[in-house]
């Protein structure tokens, strides 16, 4: 997907007013589901400007879609990983928490946008999956990850869980009894999926077997 500047930067400040808006209608109610009035309603001004910056709601999308991947980029773009797994780990864990508390909506637009699955949805899933892929890329570069493990699966594994999570944000806050997007939700989050890709789950017993695998 390619994303081309289109807006004056002498218009700057309501566009960029109106595409804040737009992000956030999106993320709430869906882009199906929202009109360039209910846009406009949002942004406290006119459907006519919303047309004069933007055209139509296409247009609009793409300039949400554009700013959520660069937002993206500037986090994710670089790489993030440190001097052994561990504190790559938590350097990880702790950059997406921190980008989930500086752009709440733009994680909520992520997930609507995965969620309706459409072409733009799509895109924008196998994009934040490049991103992923790359910071394993540089780990298992690094010496930091094994050499055989599947990396698609597991930048999609970093993916599910941190979207997955705050897609469900309102039933996981009621289960653990504490707001996930808080301060110690976040952290509880962070360690939890440390412990997850650092350690495992399953005990190894002393001088127990693995078992063999059977022949497909």
């Amino acid at each position: 997907m390619r994303y081309k500047r289109t807006i004056p930067p002498s218009d700057l400040t309501a566009a960029a007013r109106i595409r804040d808006a737009a992000l956030q209608q999106f993320a709430k109610q869906g882009v199906g589901a929202t009109s360039i009035r209910d846009v406009a309603k949002a942004a406290g001004v006119s459907p006519g400007l919303v047309q004069h910056h933007y055209r139509s709601k296409a247009g609009l999308r793409r300039a949400v879609e554009r700013f959520v991947v660069e937002r993206a980029i500037a986090t994710f773009g670089r790489p993030i990983g440190g001097r052994s797994p561990a504190e790559s780990s938590v350097r990880i864990g702790s950059e997406i928490s921190a980008f989930v508390r500086a752009n709440p909506h733009v994680f909520a637009y992520i997930g609507r946008s995965l969620l309706e699955a459409d072409e733009a949805g799509l895109q924008l899933f196998e994009r934040l999956l490049e991103l992923a892929r790359a910071q394993f890329d540089r780990l298992v570069a690094d010496g930091l990850l094994r050499s055989d493990v599947d990396r698609d699966w597991t930048a999609l594994h970093v993916i599910l869980i941190d979207v997955s999570a705050h897609l469900l944000e309102p039933a996981l806050s009621r289960f653990l009894g504490e707001a996930l997007r808080s301060e110690k939700g976040l952290l509880r989050m962070e360690k939890a999926t440390d412990a997850l890709f650092l350690k495992g789950v399953y005990r190894e017993r002393r001088g127990a077997r693995r078992p063999k695998r059977r022949p497909r």
